[in-house]
């Protein structure tokens, strides 16, 4: 399996991607590509689409800098064979890599495979909603808020 990282010239992978796990076509994804808060990644094998998770950049008013990540998705027949992992995994060591503090998403209140995903990838459940979950990617102890 192949975790490639969206560039500005990867409008038929992120068109694929929308497509399968939105269920929409995009007449031009160039906006979203070329935009430097997006960050976006799929997943490959044997060079059909499996997976994608995208998020943002974001400015904190605490002053520091964090990663959102809006979605992921792995297509059924491909579940629980580490995709999901190798995905968010991506998406986190890249934000690590940029000096972000943290890095942070929602999911379903009632999504257990996708908290334990976060858990076993270092997620910490908020302290403020039930279905949020943090990262602190620069190695402080501090609680998110």
């Amino acid at each position: 399996m192949l975790v490639h990282r969206l560039t500005a010239d990867d409008h038929r992978l992120l068109d694929a991607a929308v497509l399968e796990f939105r269920g929409i076509a995009v007449a031009d994804h160039g906006p979203f590509l070329r935009d430097p808060a997006s960050i976006a990644f799929v997943a490959l094998e044997r060079e059909q689409l499996v997976g994608w998770v995208w998020g943002l950049r974001q400015r904190h008013v605490g002053g520091y800098s964090q990663v959102q990540l809006y979605e992921i998705g792995v297509v059924a027949s491909m579940r629980r064979r580490g995709v999901g992992r190798a995905l968010l995994t991506a998406f986190r060591d890249l934000a690590i890599r940029e000096g972000h503090r943290r890095m942070w998403l929602f999911t379903d209140e009632d999504n257990d495979p996708a908290k334990a995903l976060y858990e076993a990838t270092g997620g910490r459940p908020s302290a403020h909603d039930d279905a949020g979950y943090w990262w602190q990617l620069d190695g402080r102890t501090e609680n998110p808020s």
